[in-house]
C-alpha cells in the first residue's frame, strides 16, 4: 500500500511537471505580431533561454534607436525571488506557474520611482511561438507590451 501511494505521488508530480512548457531555445521578435504601444519598438529583440525547471537562464539582446544592450538573467519558476542587473539597477523577480503559463512579477527603480512589471509567458501549441504579455506600471504611466517571439532553428 505504501509503495502504491509513493508511486501515485511521483506520477502526479511527473504529470504536473509535464504540463509546463519548456522555453529552451533561441527566440527572435516577430515585429509584425508584436505591439509595444507607446513605447518605442526595438528594431531587434532576441532571447536565448536555457530552461531546466525550476531555473531559467536567459540572455536578452535588443537593439533600439538609442543603441543596443545585452543582459543576462536568472529566474526561478518556484516562486523564489531572484535579483538581476537591469539598465536602471537591480531588478527583483518572482515567477510562478499558472497552468501552462509562467507569471513573472518584476520590481525595479526608474526615474526615482518603482516600476512593477507583470508578465505572462505562454508557448503556443506549435511550440514555435512564445508570447509574452507585460503590463508595466511606471512613474510615467501604465503600459502594455505584447511581444511575440519565433523559435529559431
Amino acid at each position: 500500500m505504501r509503495r502504491l501511494l509513493i508511486l501515485l505521488t511521483l506520477s502526479a508530480l511527473a504529470l504536473t511537471a509535464a504540463d509546463h512548457p519548456n522555453f529552451t531555445g533561441s527566440w527572435k521578435m516577430n515585429a509584425a505580431r508584436s505591439d509595444f504601444g507607446e513605447i518605442p519598438k526595438p528594431t531587434q529583440f532576441d532571447r536565448k533561454i536555457d530552461h531546466k525547471d525550476p531555473t531559467i537562464r536567459m540572455s536578452v539582446h535588443q537593439v533600439l534607436n538609442t543603441g543596443e544592450r545585452t543582459i543576462q538573467v536568472v529566474l526561478r519558476t518556484d516562486g523564489k525571488e531572484t535579483t538581476n542587473a537591469s539598465s536602471t539597477g537591480e531588478a527583483k523577480t518572482t515567477c510562478q506557474w499558472n497552468g501552462r503559463e509562467l507569471n513573472l512579477i518584476t520590481t525595479r527603480q526608474m526615474e526615482g520611482g518603482n516600476v512593477i512589471s507583470r508578465e505572462t509567458w505562454s508557448l503556443l501549441p506549435d511550440g514555435q511561438t512564445l508570447v509574452s504579455i507585460t503590463n508595466m506600471q511606471t512613474p510615467r504611466g501604465i503600459y502594455t507590451i505584447r511581444l511575440v517571439l519565433d523559435k529559431q532553428p
